[in-house]
């Protein structure tokens, strides 16, 4: 019994130790930041505005008196104007301190008074080793303890580029855009279809040469920019080929089935096992084409140009064949063709052969009967 009484009240106090981990008493309702968006650059300047509701503790008024309101910033040279503002009405005060702590007992009044707290800050962006985020404003609520509960914390920070990763992307960007310019030649020497890719190309090239003259924050952004345009002038090349090697083969195809009802339709050979052959061989290459054409439409066009190769080689075969059959039976006239029926025409060709000679024996007879 004593141990479940141990267990219920550790319970209780686990959950009393949640509720207030969960309770904030402040409440965020205006935030401003100039510039308002975008990645920042060492020096530059920012300012921001921040005005927070207390929202009551309770027995202990707006804030509890025991507790601190922190704000803090990672600007240089922070200049902040702010001011308590008890139904309205407050002093305005200044500090150039990275940290502005307020004590609970300068915010506590009885519940049904308005308080509200104004931050201006204004200051420069610091400098930075690598790009990273960094905190612009931080406001959060410490225990007694000099703690902060989870969920107790208002941040705006935002990303501040570290001119030398600039630099280094900028020159990435130059590689990139030769290596584009590279395969782009290569791909026209091999008769792909190269002009989205060149528009793409100068695309990324001009952004390039923007970034030289900008800020590092616009120069970043049009990086970023010639990055993504460079990536889709890549896919625009592989898309192209694999295109190209798709429209060969399909000529080749289509110019097997050409055959195929050549032999059917005007030679009467549908029987023949040959052009059986043909179509067996061909159909594997359409197969393997429609694949080449899924692999393209998935972006795959490593896989789609081997599945094309492989339609082409196969649809080169069937080629091979339709036009050694054309070959062989010659292109015909207004006789039929008899070409597959092998053994039987021979021996109708015989047949009327000795028939014939017969007939020219029979005759010769029948003359000498008559001169008796």
């Amino acid at each position: 019994m004593k141990r479940g009484f141990t267990l219920l009240l550790s319970l209780i106090l686990a959950l009393c130790l949640v509720q207030g981990a969960a309770a904030a008493n402040f409440v965020e309702i205006v935030t401003e930041v100039k510039p308002a968006s975008g990645d920042l650059a060492p020096g530059e300047q920012v300012t921001a505005h921040v005005v927070v509701k207390l929202t009551g503790s309770g027995e202990k008024g707006t804030f509890n008196p025991k507790e601190e309101l922190e704000a803090y910033t990672e600007l240089e040279d922070p200049e902040w104007d702010y001011t308590v503002l008890v139904n309205k009405q407050g002093i305005p005060k200044q500090t150039s301190s990275r940290y502005l702590r307020l004590l609970g007992w300068d915010l506590s009044y009885p519940d049904e008074n308005d308080v509200t707290i104004d931050y201006a800050l204004s200051g420069k962006v610091p400098s930075v080793t690598q790009t990273s985020e960094t905190a612009l404003f931080r406001l959060r609520q410490l225990d007694e303890d000099g703690k902060v509960w989870p969920g107790n914390e208002l941040l705006i920070e935002r990303t501040v580029i570290n001119p030398g990763d600039v630099d280094k992307t900028r020159d990435l960007r130059e590689e990139q855009i030769r290596e584009l310019r590279t395969s782009i030649d290569e791909y026209t020497a091999l008769g792909v279809n190269v002009a989205q890719a060149e528009q793409l190309y100068q695309q990324a090239d001009d952004k390039v040469d923007q970034s030289k003259t900008a800020g590092y924050s616009q120069a970043n952004v049009l990086l970023a920019d010639a990055g993504t345009i460079i990536e889709q002038a890549e896919a625009s090349l592989e898309d192209a080929y694999a295109s190209k090697l798709i429209d060969g083969a399909q000529v080749t195809i289509d110019k097997v089935n050409g055959d195929v009802s050549y032999f059917i339709n005007n030679r009467s050979m549908s029987g023949d096992t040959r052009v059986t052959a043909i179509q067996n061989k061909v159909a594997l290459a359409e197969t393997k084409l429609s694949q080449a054409k899924d692999f393209r439409d998935n972006k795959d066009y490593y896989q789609s140009r081997l599945n094309a190769n492989e339609a082409q080689l196969t649809a080169n075969e069937a080629l091979a064949m339709s036009t050694e059959l054309r070959e062989d039976i010659g292109e015909g006239g207004l006789l039929p063709d008899f070409s597959g029926l092998g053994t039987y025409v021979i021996i109708i060709v015989v047949v009327v052969v000795i028939a014939g000679i017969g007939f020219v024996i029979y005759r010769r007879f029948n003359k000498w009967d008559e001169l008796g």
